[in-house]
């Protein structure tokens, strides 16, 4: 890698970087899994398509890791040239780690066992369902877990429900589990009504000029998934701590703040 840290890396080296960083730490016996937008694309090749129609790159690289795997990847990624940011690593207290490479300026953030914004999406158990990225479907719960999604955000869901089927064919790594979503929302209020809201703006974004380079049949498709994945939430019976959180409603926050990596310290 040889791009100046004074603009973007293109994608095609952050492509090749992110795989190459989860291949080669495997190998020391760390496990890490691509997130985020950057996820998105490396999941399968058809999101990368219709997100590369949209003009939508990513422009760093997000990891998860393993608890104890937390020294491992430090050295790992030292080693490999990254400069870890002594800073957050003492605001955030080993939870999230963030490393900037001292020649090219690609950036890195690893989050450990669970991403924590917020509603928190537990990832820890699931890593072994992708060889390079964490689960499509936590890939999608991460963007709907925003309360004030961006413009970005919903297009990257809508990518998402583009380019794969929701059904409850969990043995399927290409499918979205709807059952699994629909399950883990049925005991937690909170998440449930800021992704069933999120989900309903995405039916509407879909059809923005934006949103054009997707294809009229991937935005019906997407539209689609949409309702499914609405469906099934909807129809999945709720525990009782649900329901009783569900009679306070929105009198009460439902949802944790969350500081921008540069105001945490």
């Amino acid at each position: 890698m040889t791009e100046s840290p004074k603009g973007p890396v293109a994608w095609e080296i952050l492509q090749r970087e992110a795989v190459s960083i989860v291949s080669e730490a495997k190998e020391q016996g760390v496990t890490l899994r691509v997130v985020g937008s950057a996820g998105i694309r490396l999941h399968c090749d058809e999101p990368g398509v219709v997100m590369d129609k949209l003009g939508r790159p990513a422009k760093d690289i997000d990891f998860i890791v393993l608890r104890e795997h937390r020294k491992g990847m430090r050295r790992f990624l030292e080693a490999r040239g990254y400069k870890v940011d002594r800073d957050l690593l003492v605001a955030m207290e080993g939870t999230r780690y963030s490393f900037t490479h001292a020649e090219h300026g690609t950036e890195i953030d690893v989050f450990v066992d669970r991403l924590d914004f917020c509603h928190t999406v537990e990832v820890r158990g699931r890593l072994h369902k992708h060889p390079v990225t964490i689960p499509i479907e936590e890939l999608l719960l991460q963007k709907l877990q925003i309360v004030e999604m961006t413009v970005t955000d919903q297009m990257d869901v809508g990518v998402i429900l583009a380019t794969h089927e929701v059904s409850g064919r969990a043995e399927d790594p290409e499918v979205v589990d709807e059952n699994h979503i629909a399950q883990l929302f049925a005991r937690d209020w909170g998440f449930h009504h800021t992704a069933t809201r999120n989900l309903g703006q995405i039916r509407q974004v879909v059809q923005l000029p934006a949103s054009a380079g997707m294809g009229p049949r991937a935005i019906a498709h997407a539209r689609e998934g949409a309702d499914r994945l609405l469906d099934a939430i909807n129809g999945k019976a709720k525990t009782l701590s649900w329901k009783m959180r569900d009679k306070i409603g929105e009198r009460r926050q439902w949802w944790q703040d969350v500081d921008e990596k540069e105001d945490t310290y």
